[in-house]
């Protein structure tokens, strides 16, 4: 599958799905109409059985995601009903990657900044090259985060760390942002693909089941579980021990052999 849709492309291969914000020309600036298509983009790749991964990213080199588009802000911010339908766009696109049932990465160059930052933020993971560079800037045009999108930073840096850069709207290098906790993994510019290509390829070669019951676990978490019983994690591990993947685990195991493991997903 290779396809483009309203700003973005996507392609499959072997097992990874790759979604590209293609703008490169305005930094990969979002719009209202991306915001839009994001949810139907991550069902796509969510429902396809092909997909074990999904990579976020931004086309050429200059940048991962600049943020929102502000040459639409008159016309989209123009209205009180135009303003809560850009909003909702917002969130219900960072909803659908964060919900997303296969694992995201965000593979970060240049400048993720804004409502690119919290894009990056709704994945899993975050692998960022040395050279990206990280802000949130609405202090810089009279603007206010999102408060998701202000909790999903909390929840990742703290408080302190999320005043400083939601107060002051500065810019932070890549090493300071792996220090805080912003991103998970920091790599040469030149080795970025190489490292996110390689970490994919071992998720897909692992057992989708026991990934994808992990990620359903801590979302659950997340939400607000304190109980194996809120958290389904007990229906998970009933279900493991007679999914095919843990026979094929435990028979590869024995047989001091590598597994070749087939669940990809419920209802399937």
């Amino acid at each position: 599958m290779d396809e483009g849709v309203a700003g973005f492309s996507l392609a499959v291969n072997e097992g990874v799905a790759t979604l590209t914000v293609n703008r490169p020309g305005k930094h990969n600036a979002l719009t209202l109409d991306m915001w839009l298509a994001l949810p139907e983009l991550m069902a796509t790749v969510g429902t396809d059985p092909d997909v074990r991964v999904v990579v976020l990213t931004g086309a050429g080199t200059e940048a991962f995601s600049a943020g929102a588009d502000i040459a639409e802000f008159g016309h989209v911010f123009s209205t009180p009903a135009g303003t809560a339908r850009f909003n909702a766009a917002v969130r219900s696109g960072n909803v659908a990657v964060e919900r997303c049932p296969k694992p995201t990465i965000a593979m970060i160059h240049g400048l993720c900044v804004g409502g690119g930052c919290g894009l990056a933020l709704h994945c899993d993971l975050r692998f960022a090259g040395a050279g990206a560079r990280f802000g949130i800037t609405p202090a810089k045009l009279g603007f206010v985060y999102p408060f998701e999108d202000t909790r999903r930073l909390v929840d990742h840096v703290g408080p302190a760390r999320a005043k400083d850069l939601l107060f002051s709207g500065r810019l932070i290098r890549a090493e300071e942002a792996l220090a805080i906790g912003l991103v998970d993994r920091v790599v040469e510019n030149a080795a970025l693909a190489d490292a996110v290509n390689e970490y994919a390829a071992t998720l897909c070669g692992l057992s989708q089941f026991s990934i994808q019951a992990a990620k359903r676990i801590i979302q659950a978490i997340q939400d607000g579980a304190t109980a194996v019983t809120d958290s389904g994690a007990a229906t998970f591990l009933e279900e493991a021990a007679r999914n095919v993947d843990f026979e094929e685990g435990r028979r590869a195991f024995l047989a001091k052999r590598r597994p070749i493991f087939t669940w990809r997903g419920w209802g399937r």
